[in-house]
């Protein structure tokens, strides 16, 4: 590929940074609260604007929850990527953002310079608003795309995708054409860019103990006292769940959680292995505030942990009283969010099951189960996939050497994309954003314009690495 034919586009990005860089800002300032449904419509709309603007066809697809932007934009190539994105966020309610999380205001963040303050900044808003911004640089420069685009951007993802599964099922064929999917995102973690070959699953479920036959109040909370004859759900809830974790936190004690699970394949542990140079546990822990890991290990071995290791997590936990001062209360129930993070060999739907019946043979059986949105299933893709191999080359000519990861630690519903179009999948690009789930939620203004430049380098991409494993197939 001759590289030096995309100068011009590089120089159009940099001379029209500030009017991206306002249109990223505007478009972080829409709320899309999936959780609460605020904006997400008219956020929604704005999407499908985007799709329009470039050239592209674009609808507005009802679903039983929030609406599906759909896309094309045919531009006569030979390959076509199928751009999977969400326009939704989760709520900003964490009391110590420095700045209103809805105003994308810029601030010197950190040690990583001016940054965007902002809900959405790096999951994913910020990174979406940036590839249409890509786009639209190339078309105004140079005409066509390399390849063609459809578009599926969501707006429940936050909510566990609920209702993706049934919409691709119901409508494979709107993606017949397409060759790869690919995920826009801001890659640079720790200061490495990184390749993620898949994501682990999930659960997530609650937890409700309530007062009834065991003991306990069973119409609302009554005096603090009355704990000398009657029993806490509050308490129930902490002992039942003592009953699922070691100590150390290591080992998780509810019977089956670990069958089935696969081995790290050859390939995948290869590929990490060679760029464990580039892993560093001290980084890590400064970027998320952590002062020490559960396991005494350094290096690769630690790392391996990450990835190999499935977790029950407690997202949170509520019953009682937890205002300011004291009150005295027997609360009538408790109850507590949880998540699983499910590892290759794992089946998501069997899951739920085994806690059933590990909180049934410990005498638990009052303790209720909801399960939330959908579950997702580890998933994972082949190092020599198309779209491994293009972002892998892309981050090489922007002068990065890629860290390799078998797949991410987090979820998200990639599976869908091999299960039901049987598309090999990846998520990166340029560009360095964090705390997503968190208080200021931030990406720096210098990534943006590395994000969009890895754009159309991904983009140009895709068609040689495509036709070179095509060719080395034959």
């Amino acid at each position: 590929m001759n590289l030096d034919g995309l100068k011009d586009v590089f120089a159009y990005l940099e001379d029209n940074f500030d009017n991206d860089l306002k249109a990223t800002q505007q478009f972080l300032r829409r709320k899309s609260i999936s959780a609460t449904g605020e904006g997400i419509r008219e956020t929604a709309e704005v999407v499908k604007g985007m799709i329009e603007e470039i050239g592209g066809t674009s609808s507005i697809i009802e679903t039983p929850g929030h609406p599906i932007v759909y896309g094309k934009l045919d531009e006569g190539a030979r390959y076509t990527l199928l751009i999977y994105s969400m326009y939704d966020v989760l709520p900003a309610e964490e009391p110590d953002w420095i700045s209103d999380p809805w105003a994308a205001e810029i601030h010197d963040f950190k040690d990583y310079g001016k940054c965007i303050i902002a809900r959405g900044a790096v999951n994913t808003k910020g990174p979406t608003v940036a590839f249409f911004n890509a786009i639209k640089a190339y078309k105004k420069v140079k005409g066509n795309l390399p390849v063609n685009l459809v578009f599926l951007i969501e707006g429940e993802e936050e909510l566990s995708s609920k209702s993706l599964q049934e919409f691709m099922q119901d409508n494979k064929a709107k993606f017949a054409e397409c060759d790869a999917m690919f995920f826009p995102s801001f890659g640079e973690e720790n200061r490495v860019a990184s390749i993620f070959m898949g994501v682990k699953g999930i659960v997530s479920f609650e937890l409700k103990a309530k007062g009834g036959s065991w003991g306990g109040p069973t119409e609302r909370g009554i005096h603090g006292a009355f704990a000398a004859w009657v029993g806490n759900p509050a308490w129930r809830l902490v002992k039942a769940l003592s009953t699922m974790i070691g100590e150390d936190e290591k080992e998780i004690r509810v019977e089956g959680f670990y069958d089935g699970i696969l081995p790290l394949p050859e390939e995948s542990e290869g590929a990490l292995r060679n760029s464990a140079d580039l892993l560093d546990e001290e980084e890590w822990k400064k970027a998320y505030a952590v002062d020490r890991f559960k396991w005494d290990l350094q290096g690769l071995d630690l790392w391996k942990k990450m990835l190999t290791v499935p977790t029950l997590n407690i997202d949170g936990i509520k019953g009682g009283y937890i205002g300011e001062g004291s009150k005295t209360l027997l609360p009538h129930e408790a109850s507590v969010k949880m998540d699983m993070r499910l590892v290759p060999g794992m089946d998501p739907e069997d899951m739920l099951g085994k806690i059933r019946k590990h909180l049934d043979k410990h005498g638990y059986s009052d303790i209720e189960i909801t399960e939330y949105g959908k579950s997702y299933y580890p998933s994972s893709v082949p190092y020599n996939s198309t779209s491994v191999q293009t972002l892998k080359r892309m981050y090489e000519q922007m002068g990065a050497r890629p860290q390799i990861w078998p797949w991410n630690p987090g979820s998200a519903p990639y599976y869908l994309f091999g299960k039901i179009l049987g598309l090999p999948y990846v998520t990166g690009g340029m560009g360095h954003g964090s705390r997503q789930h968190s208080s200021n939620e931030y990406c720096t203004v210098k990534g943006v314009l590395d994000f969009e430049k890895s754009m159309i380098y991904y983009l140009s991409l895709f068609p040689e690495v495509a036709e070179e494993l095509k060719n080395s197939q034959q």
